[in-house]
């Protein structure tokens, strides 16, 4: 069963949201002797990741399937992005150059198909009507053009 418009708006939001820079609503503690490297990698990949879950449990409201693919896709891309990103430092930190110039490669390929995936996200989202961003908890004010 599909989720309703404003259930469905709250978890896009949060993703939304933590892809493009907010705070994850998943807090995660960093353990005793745990480098800070390693803590943000955790804790990316554990925020990441729960999204993906839940949006991947989640049954968009049917108009909204193409929007719930993207952002799907984006978070994904994150993920895979991450990981090739912390191999290519391993690779580096090991000095095996030529490996992390491989995984340099993959990122930069990874970066490229989540900035085309997040491009037509941000289209999807501009196309739709001011009824569906209201619900989904995305409309704006109106801008106050008028002088005082």
């Amino acid at each position: 069963m599909a989720a309703s418009i404003e259930e469905y708006g709250q978890l896009f939001r949060e993703a939304f949201s933590t892809l493009h820079g907010g705070q994850p609503e998943m807090q995660v503690e960093r353990e005793t002797g745990e480098t800070l490297e390693q803590y943000l990698a955790r804790s990316r990949d554990a925020a990441l990741a729960g999204l993906l879950s839940r949006l991947q449990a989640a049954t968009p409201p049917p108009d909204l399937a193409d929007l719930h693919s993207l952002i799907v896709g984006v978070l994904r891309g994150a993920i895979a992005t991450d990981e090739a990103l912390a191999a290519q430092v391993r690779a580096y930190g090991c000095n095996d150059f030529q490996e992390s110039m491989a995984h340099s490669e993959r990122v930069g390929d990874l970066v490229a198909e989540s900035a085309r995936l997040d491009r037509d996200l941000m289209i999807t989202l501009q196309q739709l009507d001011s009824g569906t961003l209201e619900a989904l908890g995305l409309a704006t004010e109106p801008a106050d053009d008028e002088e005082e």
